[in-house]
């Protein structure tokens, strides 16, 4: 039985790892009493590291993590990227039932100066078309760009122009893949928005009028805002970044409801502020900024869910993918980071 706080109570069977129609009595009843989702969702992710650092992935930190992501309820992640291919490795290493569904980007794009020293793929804008269209390739599903990068005595600077950014999305879905764009800066999101760009990261500086043209095309925001927050507290509220920072988390709170009337999937993400299990932490983050109970719970699954297409309504013939919690986690949203039981491909953890 699979009672949902985002839709109706169904009663499903498990056939090859798959949800069926019942067709006959079951020997296992499992979800009696409980609520489910369809998992949770860590839109923002590095798997490749445990904390924020800027340095090689480490391949078995990453394998124990994306096994840790699943037991903790994460079905899918979203990884926006790294210096390496670490996260790629991992897809291809562990087995489906071993880990959560993952899309990830494989190495971030950027310009010299343009972000921490050595990390990305340092490229002549002009080049930007190209290297997307390798970076698509290279990838399962995302072109991650570094949109912005503070310089020194300026603050953020922009690396790509609106043209630019436009010849990275349509040589990125050319290859089959979304991009991803990295931005702190006021000028970048509605560059970003503008030329296409699928999810827009962080995106301190979002207008009104970006948020209902990236709705109108179903597209994604990760505001990321424990990162956001820890990095505030780096900078110093006083310094120059730091005001910068206090007016963007301002203006995310004033957006952020809009956001989700206008369309935009207003996602979470953990960003390197713990792992992935820590996902339902950003959640609740989001319901302080704005966020109803509802629109959090959805943040966290259902839409992330719905902006990749996939199915979250346990519907036949779709992965045997559930999360289970003791109580409703629209009224109770302390639950998403305690499941009740995890079951990935028809498998219970």
């Amino acid at each position: 039985m699979l009672r949902s706080p985002l839709g109706d109570t169904v009663v499903r069977d498990i056939v090859d790892g798959s949800w069926a129609e019942p067709s006959r009595d079951a020997s296992v009843t499992i979800g009696q009493d409980q609520w489910a989702i369809p998992g949770l969702v860590d839109a923002h992710a590095h798997l490749a590291a445990a904390e924020l650092r800027y340095g090689a992935g480490d391949f078995d930190g990453a394998l124990v993590r994306a096994r840790d992501s699943l037991s903790a309820g994460v079905t899918l992640v979203l990884d926006k990227g790294w210096t390496d291919d670490v996260t790629i490795r991992v897809i291809d290493a562990l087995e489906a039932d071993q880990r959560p569904d993952i899309e990830a980007a494989a190495k971030v794009i950027a310009v010299p100066e343009g972000h921490f020293p050595g990390f990305a793929r340092e490229i002549d804008p002009a080049d930007i078309g190209r290297v997307a269209a390798e970076e698509a390739n290279a990838g399962r599903g995302w072109v991650k760009v570094i949109g912005d990068w503070p310089r020194r005595g300026i603050g953020p600077v922009a690396n790509f122009d609106e043209n630019q950014l436009r010849k990275a999305v349509a040589a990125a879905e050319e290859g089959g893949s979304r991009v991803a764009i990295h931005t702190m800066a006021r000028q970048v999101p509605s560059m970003a928005v503008a030329a296409g760009v699928h999810s827009i990261e962080h995106g301190l500086f979002l207008t009104e009028s970006d948020l209902r043209a990236l709705g109108e095309r179903g597209g994604m925001w990760v505001p990321t805002l424990l990162r956001v927050e820890a990095t505030l507290a780096q900078l110093g509220e006083a310094s120059s970044g730091g005001r910068l920072f206090v007016e963007g988390l301002a203006n995310v709170k004033a957006l952020l409801p809009l956001a989700v009337e206008a369309g935009v999937s207003v996602l979470a993400g953990t960003d390197l502020v713990g792992t992935p299990a820590n996902v339902a932490a950003e959640a609740i983050r989001l319901g302080v900024y704005g966020l109803s109970n509802r629109q959090m719970v959805e943040a966290v699954s259902h839409a992330a869910f719905v902006a990749t297409g996939r199915d979250s309504q346990f519907a036949p013939g779709t992965p045997a993918n559930a999360v289970f919690f003791d109580a409703d986690p629209v009224e109770e949203p302390g639950v998403l980071a305690n499941p009740a039981a995890v079951i990935r491909l028809g498998r219970r953890l």
